[in-house]
Protein backbone atom coordinates (compact mmCIF):
# COMPACT_ATOMS: atom_id res chain seq x y z
CA UNK A 1 0.00 0.00 0.00
CA UNK A 2 2.85 2.40 0.81
CA UNK A 3 4.42 1.77 -2.60
CA UNK A 4 1.13 2.57 -4.32
CA UNK A 5 0.50 5.71 -2.28
CA UNK A 6 4.02 7.03 -2.84
CA UNK A 7 3.68 6.11 -6.51
CA UNK A 8 0.50 8.16 -6.79
CA UNK A 9 2.05 11.17 -5.11
CA UNK A 10 5.27 10.92 -7.10
CA UNK A 11 3.44 10.37 -10.38
CA UNK A 12 1.39 13.52 -9.88
CA UNK A 13 4.34 15.63 -8.77
CA UNK A 14 6.66 14.46 -11.56
CA UNK A 15 3.98 15.04 -14.17
CA UNK A 16 3.28 18.56 -12.96
CA UNK A 17 6.91 19.67 -12.64
CA UNK A 18 7.96 18.09 -15.94
CA UNK A 19 4.89 19.38 -17.77
CA UNK A 20 5.12 22.98 -16.56
CA UNK A 21 7.65 24.08 -19.23
CA UNK A 22 5.71 22.53 -22.12
CA UNK A 23 2.26 23.93 -21.30
CA UNK A 24 0.22 25.61 -24.06
CA UNK A 25 2.41 24.30 -26.93
CA UNK A 26 1.47 21.52 -29.34
CA UNK A 27 3.59 18.38 -29.55
CA UNK A 28 5.36 19.69 -32.65
CA UNK A 29 6.02 23.03 -30.98
CA UNK A 30 7.39 21.23 -27.92
CA UNK A 31 9.80 19.27 -30.10
CA UNK A 32 10.90 22.43 -31.88
CA UNK A 33 11.37 24.48 -28.70
CA UNK A 34 13.12 21.82 -26.63
CA UNK A 35 14.88 19.77 -29.32
CA UNK A 36 12.63 16.74 -28.95
CA UNK A 37 10.23 15.28 -26.42
CA UNK A 38 10.74 16.53 -22.86
CA UNK A 39 11.77 13.71 -20.51
CA UNK A 40 13.37 15.60 -17.60
CA UNK A 41 12.87 18.59 -15.34
CA UNK A 42 13.57 21.84 -17.19
CA UNK A 43 13.37 25.48 -16.17
CA UNK A 44 10.09 26.87 -17.55
CA UNK A 45 10.66 29.38 -20.36
CA UNK A 46 9.37 32.93 -20.04
CA UNK A 47 6.36 32.33 -22.30
CA UNK A 48 4.47 29.85 -20.08
CA UNK A 49 2.40 30.28 -16.92
CA UNK A 50 5.12 28.78 -14.71
CA UNK A 51 7.71 31.36 -15.77
CA UNK A 52 9.96 32.33 -12.89
CA UNK A 53 9.72 28.89 -11.30
CA UNK A 54 12.81 26.69 -11.18
CA UNK A 55 13.29 23.24 -12.67
CA UNK A 56 11.50 20.64 -10.54
CA UNK A 57 8.95 23.09 -9.12
CA UNK A 58 5.32 21.99 -9.24
CA UNK A 59 2.52 24.40 -10.14
CA UNK A 60 -1.02 24.91 -8.90
CA UNK A 61 -1.89 21.37 -10.03
CA UNK A 62 0.07 19.15 -7.66
CA UNK A 63 0.48 21.82 -4.99
CA UNK A 64 -3.31 21.87 -4.57
CA UNK A 65 -3.24 18.08 -4.33
CA UNK A 66 -0.49 18.30 -1.72
CA UNK A 67 -2.41 20.76 0.44
CA UNK A 68 -5.56 18.68 0.03
CA UNK A 69 -3.67 15.66 1.37
CA UNK A 70 -2.37 17.65 4.33
CA UNK A 71 -5.86 18.92 5.13
CA UNK A 72 -7.31 15.41 5.08
CA UNK A 73 -4.54 14.22 7.39
CA UNK A 74 -4.98 17.14 9.78
CA UNK A 75 -8.66 16.19 10.04
CA UNK A 76 -7.79 12.59 10.88
CA UNK A 77 -8.98 11.28 7.53
CA UNK A 78 -12.37 12.98 7.70
CA UNK A 79 -13.43 14.77 4.54
CA UNK A 80 -16.05 17.44 5.12
CA UNK A 81 -16.65 21.11 4.35
CA UNK A 82 -14.04 22.15 6.90
CA UNK A 83 -11.45 19.90 5.26
CA UNK A 84 -12.19 21.40 1.86
CA UNK A 85 -11.98 24.94 3.25
CA UNK A 86 -8.68 24.34 5.05
CA UNK A 87 -7.10 22.84 1.94
CA UNK A 88 -7.96 25.89 -0.15
CA UNK A 89 -7.17 28.57 2.43
CA UNK A 90 -3.85 27.01 3.43
CA UNK A 91 -2.88 26.62 -0.22
CA UNK A 92 -3.76 30.25 -0.89
CA UNK A 93 -0.98 31.26 1.51
CA UNK A 94 1.63 29.35 -0.49
CA UNK A 95 3.78 30.62 -3.35
CA UNK A 96 1.71 28.58 -5.81
CA UNK A 97 -1.38 30.77 -5.38
CA UNK A 98 -0.07 33.19 -8.03
CA UNK A 99 -1.06 30.52 -10.58
CA UNK A 100 -4.67 30.26 -9.38
CA UNK A 101 -7.47 30.75 -11.87
CA UNK A 102 -10.31 33.24 -11.35
CA UNK A 103 -12.77 30.56 -10.17
CA UNK A 104 -10.40 29.41 -7.42
CA UNK A 105 -9.46 32.96 -6.43
CA UNK A 106 -13.13 33.87 -6.06
CA UNK A 107 -13.82 30.76 -3.99
CA UNK A 108 -10.89 31.44 -1.67
CA UNK A 109 -12.02 35.03 -1.10
CA UNK A 110 -15.51 33.79 -0.25
CA UNK A 111 -14.10 31.25 2.22
CA UNK A 112 -12.07 34.02 3.85
CA UNK A 113 -15.17 36.18 4.17
CA UNK A 114 -13.84 38.68 1.64
CA UNK A 115 -15.81 40.28 -1.17
CA UNK A 116 -15.07 38.47 -4.41
CA UNK A 117 -15.21 39.93 -7.90
CA UNK A 118 -18.27 38.32 -9.54
CA UNK A 119 -16.39 38.26 -12.85
CA UNK A 120 -17.38 39.45 -16.30
CA UNK A 121 -19.60 36.40 -16.90
CA UNK A 122 -21.60 36.64 -13.69
CA UNK A 123 -24.74 37.45 -15.68
CA UNK A 124 -24.73 34.03 -17.35
CA UNK A 125 -27.21 31.42 -16.21
CA UNK A 126 -24.78 28.74 -17.41
CA UNK A 127 -21.04 29.49 -17.46
CA UNK A 128 -19.55 26.50 -19.23
CA UNK A 129 -16.00 27.72 -18.62
CA UNK A 130 -16.41 26.59 -15.01
CA UNK A 131 -16.36 22.95 -16.07
CA UNK A 132 -12.59 23.01 -15.75
CA UNK A 133 -10.02 20.36 -14.94
CA UNK A 134 -9.16 22.14 -11.68
CA UNK A 135 -11.35 19.60 -9.91
CA UNK A 136 -9.45 16.58 -11.21
CA UNK A 137 -5.92 17.89 -10.86
CA UNK A 138 -6.14 18.15 -7.06
CA UNK A 139 -8.26 15.11 -6.28
CA UNK A 140 -5.66 12.32 -6.29
CA UNK A 141 -5.10 12.35 -2.50
CA UNK A 142 -8.84 11.86 -1.94
CA UNK A 143 -8.57 8.57 -3.79
CA UNK A 144 -5.32 7.71 -2.00
CA UNK A 145 -6.98 8.28 1.39
CA UNK A 146 -10.05 6.21 0.50
CA UNK A 147 -8.65 2.82 1.62
CA UNK A 148 -9.80 1.54 -1.75
CA UNK A 149 -13.46 2.32 -1.03
CA UNK A 150 -14.83 3.55 -4.37
CA UNK A 151 -18.04 4.95 -2.94
CA UNK A 152 -16.15 6.95 -0.31
CA UNK A 153 -13.69 8.19 -2.92
CA UNK A 154 -16.54 9.54 -5.06
CA UNK A 155 -18.47 11.06 -2.16
CA UNK A 156 -15.36 12.73 -0.74
CA UNK A 157 -14.36 14.03 -4.16
CA UNK A 158 -17.70 15.83 -4.40
CA UNK A 159 -17.13 17.40 -0.98
CA UNK A 160 -13.64 18.63 -1.87
CA UNK A 161 -14.69 19.96 -5.29
CA UNK A 162 -17.91 21.75 -4.36
CA UNK A 163 -16.36 25.03 -3.11
CA UNK A 164 -14.62 25.67 -6.43
CA UNK A 165 -16.01 23.27 -9.04
CA UNK A 166 -19.58 22.42 -8.06
CA UNK A 167 -20.99 21.64 -11.49
CA UNK A 168 -21.79 18.57 -13.55
CA UNK A 169 -18.70 18.59 -15.80
CA UNK A 170 -16.07 19.39 -13.20
CA UNK A 171 -17.59 16.96 -10.70
CA UNK A 172 -17.70 14.22 -13.33
CA UNK A 173 -13.99 14.72 -13.95
CA UNK A 174 -13.03 14.90 -10.28
CA UNK A 175 -15.08 11.87 -9.30
CA UNK A 176 -13.73 9.84 -12.23
CA UNK A 177 -10.14 10.43 -11.15
CA UNK A 178 -10.79 9.84 -7.45
CA UNK A 179 -12.61 6.57 -8.16
CA UNK A 180 -9.86 5.44 -10.50
CA UNK A 181 -7.15 6.11 -7.91
CA UNK A 182 -9.16 4.26 -5.24
CA UNK A 183 -9.47 1.24 -7.52
CA UNK A 184 -5.78 1.43 -8.43
CA UNK A 185 -4.93 0.94 -4.74
CA UNK A 186 -6.16 -2.66 -4.97
CA UNK A 187 -3.47 -5.25 -5.64
CA UNK A 188 -5.70 -7.01 -8.16
CA UNK A 189 -6.56 -3.84 -10.08
CA UNK A 190 -6.34 -4.04 -13.87
CA UNK A 191 -6.37 -1.41 -16.59
CA UNK A 192 -9.99 -2.27 -17.32
CA UNK A 193 -11.08 -2.23 -13.67
CA UNK A 194 -9.57 1.25 -13.23
CA UNK A 195 -11.46 2.50 -16.29
CA UNK A 196 -14.65 0.79 -15.08
CA UNK A 197 -14.57 2.61 -11.73
CA UNK A 198 -13.61 5.89 -13.41
CA UNK A 199 -16.75 5.62 -15.51
CA UNK A 200 -18.83 5.05 -12.37
CA UNK A 201 -17.29 8.15 -10.83
CA UNK A 202 -17.97 10.23 -13.94
CA UNK A 203 -21.59 9.10 -13.97
CA UNK A 204 -22.17 9.91 -10.31
CA UNK A 205 -20.38 13.26 -10.44
CA UNK A 206 -22.34 14.35 -13.49
CA UNK A 207 -25.64 13.31 -11.94
CA UNK A 208 -24.86 15.09 -8.67
CA UNK A 209 -24.00 18.32 -10.46
CA UNK A 210 -27.30 18.18 -12.31
CA UNK A 211 -29.20 17.37 -9.10
CA UNK A 212 -28.02 20.61 -7.47
CA UNK A 213 -28.99 22.66 -10.52
CA UNK A 214 -25.47 23.06 -11.87
CA UNK A 215 -25.68 21.33 -15.23
CA UNK A 216 -23.24 22.60 -17.86
CA UNK A 217 -23.61 22.28 -21.62
CA UNK A 218 -20.25 20.56 -22.02
CA UNK A 219 -19.34 17.22 -23.63
CA UNK A 220 -19.80 14.05 -21.61
CA UNK A 221 -16.77 13.11 -19.52
CA UNK A 222 -18.14 9.55 -19.36
CA UNK A 223 -18.47 9.12 -23.13
CA UNK A 224 -15.14 10.76 -23.81
CA UNK A 225 -13.34 8.39 -21.42
CA UNK A 226 -14.79 5.53 -23.46
CA UNK A 227 -13.63 7.21 -26.66
CA UNK A 228 -10.16 7.89 -25.29
CA UNK A 229 -9.71 4.24 -24.32
CA UNK A 230 -10.90 3.15 -27.77
CA UNK A 231 -8.25 5.43 -29.31
CA UNK A 232 -5.58 3.90 -27.06
CA UNK A 233 -6.65 0.41 -28.11
CA UNK A 234 -6.67 1.34 -31.79
CA UNK A 235 -3.08 2.63 -31.73
CA UNK A 236 -1.86 -0.06 -29.35
CA UNK A 237 1.89 0.13 -28.86
CA UNK A 238 2.33 3.46 -30.68
CA UNK A 239 2.36 6.12 -27.98
CA UNK A 240 3.05 9.11 -30.20
CA UNK A 241 0.20 8.28 -32.58
CA UNK A 242 -2.06 7.81 -29.56
CA UNK A 243 -1.00 11.20 -28.20
CA UNK A 244 -1.70 12.85 -31.55
CA UNK A 245 -5.15 11.29 -31.88
CA UNK A 246 -6.11 12.10 -28.29
CA UNK A 247 -5.03 15.70 -28.75
CA UNK A 248 -6.88 16.04 -32.07
CA UNK A 249 -10.09 14.22 -31.16
CA UNK A 250 -10.52 14.50 -27.38
CA UNK A 251 -8.48 17.61 -26.70
CA UNK A 252 -6.14 18.34 -23.81
CA UNK A 253 -7.33 21.75 -22.70
CA UNK A 254 -8.76 23.37 -19.59
CA UNK A 255 -12.10 21.57 -19.73
CA UNK A 256 -12.52 18.49 -17.56
CA UNK A 257 -14.19 16.96 -20.62
CA UNK A 258 -10.82 17.16 -22.39
CA UNK A 259 -7.99 16.76 -19.88
CA UNK A 260 -9.58 13.96 -17.85
CA UNK A 261 -10.51 11.60 -20.71
CA UNK A 262 -7.16 12.27 -22.42
CA UNK A 263 -5.39 11.29 -19.19
CA UNK A 264 -7.20 7.96 -19.11
CA UNK A 265 -6.32 7.40 -22.75
CA UNK A 266 -2.63 7.90 -21.97
CA UNK A 267 -2.81 5.64 -18.92
CA UNK A 268 -4.37 2.87 -20.99
CA UNK A 269 -2.01 3.35 -23.93
CA UNK A 270 1.02 3.07 -21.65
CA UNK A 271 -0.28 -0.12 -20.05
CA UNK A 272 -0.30 1.66 -16.71
CA UNK A 273 3.47 2.28 -16.79
CA UNK A 274 3.95 5.51 -14.79
CA UNK A 275 6.84 7.15 -16.66
CA UNK A 276 5.48 6.26 -20.09
CA UNK A 277 2.15 7.74 -19.03
CA UNK A 278 3.79 10.88 -17.64
CA UNK A 279 6.01 11.46 -20.68
CA UNK A 280 2.91 11.15 -22.83
CA UNK A 281 1.13 13.80 -20.79
CA UNK A 282 4.14 16.13 -20.71
CA UNK A 283 4.38 16.11 -24.49
CA UNK A 284 0.76 15.76 -25.63
CA UNK A 285 0.30 19.52 -25.85
CA UNK A 286 -1.94 22.27 -24.43
CA UNK A 287 -2.57 21.83 -20.68
CA UNK A 288 0.34 19.43 -20.33
CA UNK A 289 1.09 19.88 -16.64
CA UNK A 290 -2.50 19.13 -15.68
CA UNK A 291 -2.84 16.12 -17.97
CA UNK A 292 0.50 14.74 -16.76
CA UNK A 293 -0.50 15.33 -13.12
CA UNK A 294 -3.80 13.49 -13.49
CA UNK A 295 -2.44 10.65 -15.63
CA UNK A 296 0.70 10.32 -13.51
CA UNK A 297 -1.31 10.05 -10.29
CA UNK A 298 -3.47 7.27 -11.70
CA UNK A 299 -0.59 5.32 -13.25
CA UNK A 300 1.70 5.84 -10.25
CA UNK A 301 -0.93 4.45 -7.91
CA UNK A 302 -1.70 1.57 -10.24
CA UNK A 303 1.90 0.40 -10.66
CA UNK A 304 3.43 1.70 -7.44
CA UNK A 305 6.66 3.61 -7.05
CA UNK A 306 9.84 2.37 -8.71
CA UNK A 307 13.49 3.48 -9.03
CA UNK A 308 12.79 5.27 -12.32
CA UNK A 309 10.32 7.53 -10.52
CA UNK A 310 12.28 7.82 -7.28
CA UNK A 311 15.23 9.46 -9.05
CA UNK A 312 13.11 12.62 -9.04
CA UNK A 313 12.20 12.44 -5.35
CA UNK A 314 15.11 14.42 -3.93
CA UNK A 315 14.64 17.28 -6.40
CA UNK A 316 10.89 17.48 -5.84
CA UNK A 317 11.29 17.53 -2.06
CA UNK A 318 14.13 20.06 -2.08
CA UNK A 319 12.71 22.50 -4.62
CA UNK A 320 9.16 22.47 -3.25
CA UNK A 321 9.79 21.95 0.45
CA UNK A 322 7.97 18.61 0.39
CA UNK A 323 8.57 15.31 2.14
CA UNK A 324 6.62 12.99 -0.10
CA UNK A 325 7.83 9.83 1.60
CA UNK A 326 6.60 11.08 4.97
CA UNK A 327 3.32 12.17 3.42
CA UNK A 328 2.85 8.71 1.93
CA UNK A 329 3.58 7.06 5.31
CA UNK A 330 1.04 9.26 7.04
CA UNK A 331 -1.61 8.49 4.41
CA UNK A 332 -0.87 4.80 4.80
CA UNK A 333 -1.30 5.15 8.58
CA UNK A 334 -4.91 6.21 8.06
Amino acid sequence: MYRKILGGLLGGAIGDAMGAPTETRSTDQIKERFGGLVTEFLTPPDDVFARGFEAGAVTDDFSLAYYTAEAILSHGGTVDESTAKDALVNWSESRYFVLAGPTTVGAVKKLRGEEADPGKNAFLTVDNSKGSNGSAMKIGPVGLCSKGDIRAAIQNAITICLPTHGNSTALAGGCAVSAAVAEALHEDATLDSVIREALKGAEVGDAYGKSIGKELACPSVYKRILLAVDIAKHFSGDMERTMKELADVIGTGLSAAEAVPASFGLFYAAGGDPMKTIIGGVNIGNDTDTVATIAGTIAGTFSGTNPEMEQYLETLNRVNGFDLEDLARRIEAL
